[in-house]
């Protein structure tokens, strides 16, 4: 077994996620990216899983899901959006790379496990088909496609349609993201009674803001789902200067 995994590493050599140099079969980073990763634990908001420096209450809302309370009911979130995460996020939506998703995807595989019985469905948030042409996939279905198969959950790609092709989000401020967001999306009538008092868990590969994700559970909660659990690979953290 030794020697087929050399020859393996040998035919085929597995590259860290970030700096792109040689490591193990089995790894997704090497030894200095990992320590650079933030991942997002306890203390967090119970909404948006905005991380909190200590604890005060096990019901906690942030300051922001308080004001503007999202449609959404909880998210799962691995990682801080950090300089490491937005090197690969980056290389997987706009330079075709689409094995990614098979990579990133198994980071959130044990948080949506503790999930597996509040969800029954799975969808992605979709792009505008003049987008898609142009990057040849969808890297939010492709990530649900992976969550799917690993939980034996329906995926239902088309179940939200993006009508409106909406400026980059991440050159946005907030109120300017909300505005480009308005009227966006369009929930597909043929599931209309699929839906209905459904738990659906909303795939995506980047919280910023929220605004494209909420907007969204906004669409899927007025056809009818009882709750929308948010799954990002990565969250921006508010008041964090290193993204």
């Amino acid at each position: 077994m030794k020697l087929l995994k050399k020859i393996a590493e040998i035919i085929f050599p597995n590259q860290c996620l970030s700096c792109k140099i040689l490591i193990g079969q089995e790894g997704l980073f090497c030894s200095q990216c990992w320590q650079k990763l933030q991942f997002i634990t306890e203390p967090k908001c119970k909404i948006c899983s905005q991380p909190f420096d200590y604890k005060i209450d096990d019901n906690l809302s942030c300051p922001r899901c308080l004001s503007f309370k999202p449609y959404f009911d909880k998210t799962i979130v691995a990682l801080r959006y950090n300089l490491v995460i937005r090197k690969i996020i980056k290389n997987f939506k706009y330079y075709d790379n689409s094995y990614l998703a098979k990579k990133l995807a198994p980071l959130l595989f044990s948080k949506i496990a503790l999930e597996t019985n509040n969800f029954d469905i799975i969808a992605a948030v979709p792009l505008h088909k003049k987008r898609l042409r142009i990057r040849k996939f969808n890297q939010s279905i492709l990530l649900a496609k992976e969550i799917s198969n690993k939980f034996k959950k329906p995926l239902y790609y088309n179940l939200i349609f993006r009508i409106k092709n909406t400026a980059n989000q991440a050159s946005l401020k907030r109120k300017e993201r909300e505005r480009n967001l308005k009227n966006a999306f369009l929930f597909n009538d043929a599931y209309i009674d699929l839906i209905k008092n459904k738990k659906i868990l909303l795939v995506d590969d980047v919280m910023t803001t929220g605004a494209t994700l909420d907007n969204c559970a906004k669409v899927l909660k007025k056809a009818g789902a009882k709750e929308v659990i948010v799954a990002v690979v990565a969250k921006r953290v508010f008041g964090q200067v290193n993204f």
